[in-house]
Order: C-alpha cells, then sequence, then structure tokens
C-alpha cells in the first residue's frame, strides 16, 4: 500500500511484481556490510518512492511536507512516507533479504515545546550491534534517496 494525502488520508495499492521482487534481490545481493546494505536500501527506497509515486500520483511531492503545504492528496507527509518504509522494509525483512538489519519501531522527535516540530520515521536495527538507523524520505522530494544516520544523530536535527 502506497499511503498519501497526510496521515494515510488516501492509499493505493502497489503490486510486488516478480520484477520488482527481483531488482530488490539484486540491489541487496551485493550487500557485504551493515553500511553496504543501508547503501542498498538507500536506493531501494529512492527506487519505491518513483515506483510508488506513478501509482498514487506522488510524483511531485516535496519535501518536508507540512500543513504549510498541505495541498492534496498529491503529497506525503512523514506518517505517509513512515507508514510506506516500514512497510516495504518489513517486506524485504519477511523476504529474508537483509543480512545485516532488522525493521524496528518508528521513532518520532519534537514536541514543539522543545522548539522542534514533530517528526516520525521509518527505523532499522543493526542486528550485530543493536545501533538503530533512521530511513528518513521525508526530507527528500519525490524519488530522492533517504536521509539514512543514528537515531541519536537524527533526533538532534530539526
Amino acid at each position: 500500500t502506497v499511503c498519501h494525502g497526510f496521515g494515510c488520508a488516501r492509499r493505493d495499492q502497489f503490486v510486488v511484481t516478480k520484477a520488482r521482487l527481483s531488482f530488490m534481490r539484486a540491489t541487496l545481493a551485493g550487500a557485504r556490510t551493515a553500511k553496504d546494505e543501508r547503501k542498498a536500501l538507500s536506493k531501494i527506497v529512492a527506487w519505491f518512492d518513483r515506483e510508488g509515486g506513478k501509482v498514487a500520483g506522488t510524483v511531485n511531492r516535496a519535501a518536508y511536507a507540512s500543513l504549510d503545504t498541505k495541498s492534496g492528496p498529491s503529497q506525503m507527509d512523514c506518517i505517509d512516507l513512515t507508514a510506506n518504509i516500514t512497510e516495504l522494509l518489513l517486506l524485504l525483512e519477511r523476504s529474508k533479504l537483509l543480512k545485516f538489519h532488522q525493521v524496528g519501531e518508528p521513532v518520532s522527535r519534537g514536541v514543539i515545546v522543545d522548539g522542534k516540530r514533530p517528526h516520525t520515521t521509518p527505523v532499522i536495527v543493526e542486528t550485530r550491534d543493536g545501533s538503530q538507523w533512521s530511513v528518513d524520505s521525508w526530507t527528500r522530494a519525490y524519488g530522492q534517496s533517504p536521509d539514512i544516520m543514528t537515531i541519536a544523530e537524527w533526533k538532534n536535527r530539526d
């Protein structure tokens, strides 16, 4: 499912065909380290955003979409993107394509009174050491690679 329109107000089905699964498998196949796997995941998330955007009509989605930029079903907030990417990551995990990470629970930051806008991100957890990593596409426009960084670094951003 591709959520869009802010808070998953709209949903469109994204069919995972054999060809799409093959692309994801091939992209992850060369990963020899957790860092390699994060680079491969970055490519897959950007590809999924492009492919899903064609299905959902979000090909013009903006980075940092908020209530100020809310313009109907063609935009995505962090809740939409967190739901979409988490679902994608779970598909990869259940298909046994992740060697160095597992899917974690989404993480949020900002409560306005701390001077930061509320924001949520999908999370992967490195299996070797338990470190948590943000896979954040909200900060990027349509089809661009997500910001992947440690949760500690992500929480310190504004």
